[in-house]
Parts: C-alpha cells; sequence; structure tokens
C-alpha cells in the first residue's frame, strides 16, 4: 500500500474505531462548516468507505477480518440516528417511506459487507431495502424513484446508484429482481433522457433545474462509477463520449468540465468549485470512475492533476492540523473517494 494510500486508509480506521459515535462534526465533513445537515454527504461518504473495504479485502484476503470488522462499524454509523433520515433506532422505522438517496447508500452498504462476510448481518434489512427501492422506481414512469420527500427532482446519477445496489443485492443471493428495472432504465435514458448533441445522458430527469437537461460532470462521473458494474459497455459508451466531450487540458494536466463549454452554469454545493469551467467534484470522481472502468491512462492521468494539492493539503493537516483549509481535500469524504478509487480490484 502508497503512503498516501496508507494515509487515507489509516484516517478511516482511525474514525471507524473512534467509541461513541454521534454523528459527523465539520472536522470531519468539509460540508458541515458551512451546511450544518451535511447535505447527505454523511451516508455517501460511508458508501464509499465501504466499497473501499471491500477492494481491500479482495487485494488483501490475509486481513479480510480486519476490513469485516471495520464494514461493520460503517453499517453501525450508517443505520445512526444522526445519520438516518427517520432519525430513531432503525429497528422501529416502521416504513422506509421516499428516502431514496439515503436509501441506496445505505443498501450499498449492505451489499458491501455481504460479499465479504460469512454470516447473516443485515441480510433481512438489505432484502427489505432493495424491494423498497425496485417497487419505488418501477411505479414512476421515468423509473427513477424518489429520493428526499417533498422534493420533486429526479437525478440520473442516483437512480444508477439504486440500479448498482440491486445488482449487487442479487449477485450476493443468486436472485434477479435487478434486471427489469435495468433495461426499462436504460431504455429510458437513451429514448428520453439523453443530449442530442452529445448522446450524453442528462442529469435530472424532471427538468425541475435550468441545467436539467445538461449533462454534468460530477452526475456523470458519479453514473459511470456505478454503470461500470451493472452494464459495462453503456457506461464505457457514455465513458468514451464524457472525455470527447467535457475532458480538457489545462497547464499540461487533465480534468472534466462541470458543463459544457457552451453552456454557462454556476457552481453548486454537489458540484464544489468551478475553475476555468473544471468542476472539482467532477475530477475527482472521474478518478473513481476511471478506475472502475479500468481506464487506467486517464486515471494516471487525473492522479497527476490531483496528487500535487493532496499532497498540499495533507501536508498542511500534517504541519498544523485539521482546519478549514486541509479539510477541503482531506475531509472523510474526500479521503473515501480516493481510496476507493486507487484500490479498485477487478
Amino acid at each position: 500500500m502508497k503512503s498516501v494510500t496508507k494515509l487515507r486508509y489509516n484516517k478511516i480506521k482511525e474514525f471507524l474505531s473512534r467509541p461513541n459515535f454521534n454523528g459527523f462534526t465539520k472536522k470531519e465533513l468539509f460540508i458541515m462548516t458551512f451546511i450544518k445537515k451535511g447535505w447527505g454527504q454523511d451516508i455517501a461518504t460511508l458508501s464509499n468507505m465501504a466499497e473501499a473495504l471491500v477492494n481491500l479485502s479482495i487485494a488483501n484476503p490475509s486481513t479480510i477480518d480486519e476490513y469485516r470488522v471495520l464494514l461493520k462499524e460503517v453499517i453501525k454509523r450508517a443505520i445512526h440516528p444522526k445519520v438516518n433520515p427517520y432519525k430513531k433506532s432503525f429497528d422501529k422505522v416502521t416504513s422506509l417511506g421516499e428516502f431514496g438517496y439515503y436509501l441506496e447508500h445505505l443498501n450499498i452498504i449492505l451489499g458491501s459487507y455481504r460479499r465479504i462476510a460469512n454470516d447473516d448481518k443485515c441480510v433481512k434489512l438489505n432484502e427489505r431495502i432493495s424491494h423498497h427501492l425496485l417497487k419505488n422506481s418501477l411505479k414512476q414512469s421515468n423509473f427513477h424513484a424518489v429520493l428526499i420527500p417533498y422534493v420533486n427532482m429526479r437525478w440520473s446519477a442516483d437512480q444508477a446508484a439504486i440500479l448498482y445496489s440491486l445488482w449487487l443485492y442479487d449477485r450476493n443471493n443468486d436472485s434477479d429482481i435487478s434486471s427489469e428495472l435495468i433495461s426499462k432504465w436504460f431504455d429510458y435514458m437513451d429514448n428520453k433522457a439523453t443530449h442530442k448533441n452529445t448522446g450524453l445522458y442528462i442529469c435530472e430527469v424532471l427538468g425541475k433545474r435550468r441545467y436539467s437537461k445538461q449533462p454534468r460532470g460530477c452526475s456523470h462521473s458519479y453514473m459511470v462509477h456505478y454503470m461500470s458494474r451493472f452494464a459495462p459497455d453503456k457506461a464505457s459508451k457514455q465513458w468514451d463520449l464524457y472525455k470527447k466531450y467535457m475532458m480538457g487540458n489545462k497547464m499540461g494536466r487533465i480534468a472534466f468540465r462541470e458543463f459544457l463549454p457552451e453552456y454557462k452554469g454556476k457552481w453548486t454545493p454537489d458540484s464544489g468549485p468551478i475553475i476555468a469551467g473544471y468542476g472539482v467534484a467532477a475530477t475527482g470522481l472521474g478518478l473513481n470512475a476511471a478506475s472502475s472502468i479500468g481506464d487506467w491512462d486517464t486515471y494516471k492521468g487525473l492522479e497527476k492533476m490531483m496528487n500535487p494539492f493532496g499532497n498540499l493539503l495533507h501536508g498542511t493537516e500534517k504541519l498544523i492540523g485539521n482546519n478549514i483549509l486541509s479539510r477541503i481535500g482531506t475531509d472523510l469524504l474526500s479521503s473515501s473517494i480516493w481510496l476507493n478509487a486507487e484500490t479498485k480490484q477487478d
């Protein structure tokens, strides 16, 4: 394990080994410096941790017991009342409701644990969530489950994560509940949710934002990462188009745009800062997508762009401790995504 990879792993291990978890703080998630509720980045962080721990268990089977213990801690934090949207112990949740965003990531965590565990911990919860997400997706004419109650938007990237969680459930349980929904989702995306001039999938299917019918970098990086598992050919096609229309070269380094060059869009909490049209989240998540798709040339190019900033921020954290500057690139979300990207296994 490279030293910087070890650094990220140890940060995550220390967090998961800490007793008396009572929710994330601004010291762990940069966004909470400004948005106290964290905009769902807590469960997304735990989801990426879970995937990274699976990667490490495949690469290092002799230490799989350590990763199983840490994954159990990921589950504990994921269902904690300070993370789950029900705000109570999960055994008291009688209705899962329309919390698709939270449930997609929790389902990925449970499926990840199931991949490397030899026990039945949380199997019933994994089954319950999977059938709930399946039902809530199929009853929509656009095959996108509701993600947050009273928020009338459907994000393509999040539905891809839901599909991955169902596909993973099938792989773990020798079942097939996902294939019908996957087929219907692609039929909808190919015929009704594709950007005409580029062939890229749009980011939001209800048209509730000015940019809804546009492809977006943070969305596409996220989408390709998940699609690469349940539909590798479709993912490869979207990845090639993504590179063609939204990857560029700045000062000898490659990065991904957040919006197409002809579209004038502004940054959002999802995108992070946009610098000369290039998105921080699009590029960071693009690193994860590149390793998922197996495009190691692009992965190395993106790593070359990101490493100097990552090393600088890690150095700052080591020198003066956890602060608002160092957290930009070393908080638990960025550390988990990066660890997931750099430990990827076939």
